[in-house]
């Protein structure tokens, strides 16, 4: 081949390949987006074990189910606690709505000593969940129109490959919700489960840092098992440790609503957990 037609060729090549890699490339709002809206079934249950570390290293074990089931409209999801005593029959309902919608996640907390249901405010969410490193605001669901997205790179967590994004809250209110001017999040590049995540103050300090630490592949589904989030201010840490995973399980529409939280789970309300295909 001529020296021109080579020259030629190359030339062609690369643009073929600068607009192949331009089709394929994906945007900040495109990884968080597909962090939310990632495949975690129709619904699941779940025992787990939340581990609160203190500044001494003792450790308390509290004991939860944890259901959800998708609707049209919302994901929803209940939490009943079982151990240990002081905790027994707190519960949690907690409505996650599509984000397209425009409404804020609603979160609903009863407690067995004053037979109450109350709702946890926007102003509330900044606090302890539970005496743990996790605030009400961690529970709600990602959403990617809180926050200023921008993908700063791409780094290695555990040995998966992983997008890197910077968040920054779009307004007073989220800040103000959540506490957090600045979010810096690893998110896997294959299956989009946060991998870590680290929380900035409004002083731009790094305040605490939530760790994936164990991902198992549950009824087809890439899962998070094991979860830590450590405080640097308060020198604690917190697990979130799911023993049992199930997936797409038959789930009763009124295992969802603050009623079901004051009636509190019972015998029966759940199938048996059964031994998934891993």
């Amino acid at each position: 081949m001529l020296p021109l037609m080579k020259g030629l060729s190359a030339a062609v090549m690369m643009l073929v390949s600068t607009a192949t890699l331009a089709a394929q490339a994906v945007t900040a709002d495109d990884v968080i987006r597909q962090a939310r809206d990632r495949n975690d079934g129709k619904s699941f249950m779940s025992q787990v074990s939340l581990v609160l570390v203190d500044k001494q290293g003792n450790t308390r074990v509290r004991e939860f189910t944890y259901l959800q089931k998708d609707y049209p409209e919302s994901d929803k999801f209940t939490m009943h606690f079982s151990a240990p005593s002081d905790v027994r029959d707190v519960a949690f309902h907690i409505e996650n709505p599509r984000e397209v919608l425009g409404q804020e996640d609603s979160q609903w907390m009863y407690l067995p000593v004053s037979r109450q249901t109350r709702r946890i405010s926007t102003t509330d969410k900044r606090g302890s969940f539970m005496g743990s490193d996790f605030s009400y605001a961690d529970l709600d669901k990602i959403r990617v129109t809180d926050y200023r997205q921008t993908l700063i790179g791409e780094d290695t967590i555990n040995g998966r490959d992983c997008y890197v994004v910077e968040r920054e809250p779009t307004s007073d209110q989220v800040l103000a919700k959540t506490g957090y001017n600045k979010l810096k999040v690893w998110i896997d590049k294959q299956n989009f489960l946060v991998m870590r995540q680290d929380f900035f103050d409004v002083r731009g300090v790094m305040i605490k840092q939530l760790r994936t630490q164990k991902v198992e592949t549950i009824d087809n589904v890439d899962s998070i098992t094991l979860s830590e989030t450590e405080h640097f201010v308060n020198g604690t840490r917190s697990q979130l440790r799911f023993n049992r995973l199930q997936y797409n399980v038959e789930l009763d529409d009124r295992l969802f609503t603050q009623t079901a939280i004051r009636r509190g789970l019972k015998s029966g309300d759940t199938p048996e957990y059964t031994v998934s295909a891993q």
